[in-house]
């Protein structure tokens, strides 16, 4: 289904990366990666030539030599010409499969249903079960009005996450807002000092507007950029990033998050207003203020996220260990700034995963100006490892 979904959304053949990447979301644990990747990769080709072991050969008398039967044939015209006991290479020439009107297809395949793409969007409101009520409004003052009305009403976007806290941590959540369909929780613009990110935005398209914005903007001001998109590719896999949004990330303070250190390294303003419309601004490293605890009032929301373009003397970097480097949790991540001052000195700012794991005496050496040829001490492995309790 990954794979079918890619090719009906490219409107060129994928690149094995994207094949990769629209793999990356799948466990299995049946037969394992690779077969499946070796057998998908095919689709990425754009010419028959390259998957063979060798090109086309011509006779004395001009005929030209199949590569896979060693015999004459007249595969390499343009036409599969089958013969008895010859295998001819047939080349397909790339099918557009964004389209939407199906009489384009010759195989009539089903294609995502236009009226629901011209369906007008429209305000919901439903009962569930023990009294839930699960509104979508399509006005932010509605979103406002509502939070005013439940203060406790939970935020939700993509469901990544309340999914999880509902079915295995047995959280309730009497009132549930659907942000998905507000027109101000969903910018993506550039400004004169950075970029300005909506709240509800998902992170695929996030990294949609980070991959134009990097290709428009000199290299100095994009470091930051290239940071998250970095560390977009290791986040999740395609299905959570469709639906998962920048907010939502942000307001779960998870330390597991990978965004959350990029945010304050890069130096990151969140924009948060309340029920009665006043709008404040916040620097990303005093947003977080614990373990899942943030500075957000019951009657505010985040509107947005300001990301500043970095300088040509700073230098924003990310970092992810975990088990498998596709759909898995961080065992330690972190976000690092470096500031060159233009002598001998450099500033830096590492924001680790833990405030007491070993990341912060890195933090501690990192962050005081040191001279470039005074290299700041990293804990060792037996001093960032804990020593195992004693057994009795």
């Amino acid at each position: 289904m990954s794979m079918y979904a890619l090719l009906r959304s490219s409107g060129e053949p994928p690149t094995e990366e994207q094949i990769e990447e629209s793999l990356a979301g799948n466990l299995c644990r049946c037969t394992g990666y690779r077969p499946i990747l070796d057998a998908f990769r095919v689709f990425a080709k754009t010419d028959d030539l390259l998957y063979t072991k060798t090109s086309f050969e011509s006779t004395s008398a001009g005929e030209l030599i199949c590569p896979s039967s060693g015999k004459p044939c007249s595969c390499g015209e343009g036409t599969a010409n089958r013969r008895d006991n010859s295998v001819c290479v047939k080349r397909y020439s790339p099918v557009l499969y964004n389209k939407i009107d199906g009489n384009l297809y010759v195989e009539k395949e089903l294609i995502f249903p236009p009226e629901l793409i011209l369906r007008k969007n429209m305000p919901l409101y439903l009962h569930g079960f023990g009294g839930v009520k699960w509104y979508r409004p399509l006005k932010f003052q509605h979103v406002l009005d509502l939070k005013s009305c439940y203060p406790d009403a939970k935020l939700v976007v993509g469901n990544t996450e309340v999914g999880i806290e509902t079915k295995f941590k047995n959280a309730q959540y009497q009132v549930l807002i659907s942000v998905t369909h507000v027109p101000e929780l969903n910018i993506l613009s550039m400004t004169e000092n950075g970029l300005e990110i909506g709240a509800s935005v998902r992170l695929t398209l996030l990294q949609q507007f980070l991959r134009k914005v990097i290709m428009q903007h000199p290299v100095e001001e994009t470091s930051s950029c290239k940071a998250i998109l970095r560390q977009l590719k290791w986040f999740a896999g395609n299905q959570i990033k469709n639906v998962a949004s920048v907010g939502g990330n942000i307001c779960t303070a998870s330390p597991i998050s990978d965004l959350n250190p990029l945010w304050m390294a890069a130096g990151a303003i969140m924009r948060i207003i309340n029920c009665k419309g006043t709008v404040r601004t916040i620097p990303a490293k005093e947003f977080f203020l614990g373990y899942r605890k943030v500075d957000l009032a019951n009657d505010e929301v985040l509107l947005s996220v300001f990301l500043p373009w970095t300088r040509s003397s700073e230098f924003v970097k990310e970092f992810k260990q975990a088990h498998r480097r596709e759909d898995d949790i961080a065992l330690v991540n972190a976000g690092m700034l470096r500031q060159d001052t233009g002598t001998r000195t450099a500033r830096y700012r590492v924001v680790p995963l833990k405030p007491k794991s070993p990341c912060a005496e890195t933090r501690r050496c990192l962050v005081t100006p040191r001279r470039n040829e005074v290299t700041p001490r990293l804990p060792t492995r037996d001093e960032a490892t804990p020593p195992l309790p004693a057994q009795e």
